[in-house]
């Protein structure tokens, strides 16, 4: 309902952005993630897609960790940004990644 509420009333620019945000959260989850090489070590990932223009985040999802029934064929980083960008398919905005979900079968799929 969150996400819904998001793309609603904002239509994004030419170019979207894909990126994780760690949340800092030190309380009981069993998703809770630790990353050393973030200033909070303890928090929550989020999977942001953003305009790029002005930060406004467009669409948004939370990693819970592997799940049963995930295509092992598709990257974490594949599946995130299809995910992701879903509702924009055919609008030919430009998609930004950083290494970690750059791909050749990623960059294959989102041009067609």
């Amino acid at each position: 309902m969150f996400t819904a509420t998001l793309q609603n009333p904002y239509t994004p620019g030419p170019r979207l952005t894909v990126d994780e945000q760690l949340v800092p959260y030190r309380g009981r989850c069993p998703f809770r993630q630790y990353m050393p090489s973030k200033p909070a070590k303890y928090g929550l990932k989020w999977w942001l897609c953003c305009d790029a223009e002005n930060a406004y985040v467009c669409n948004l999802s939370i990693y819970i960790g592997k799940q049963q029934g995930d295509n092992p064929a598709k990257t974490v980083g594949q599946t995130v940004v299809t995910e992701l960008v879903e509702p924009y398919r055919g609008s030919g905005h430009n998609i930004t990644t950083d290494n970690y979900f750059t791909s050749v079968p990623l960059a294959k799929e989102l041009l067609q």
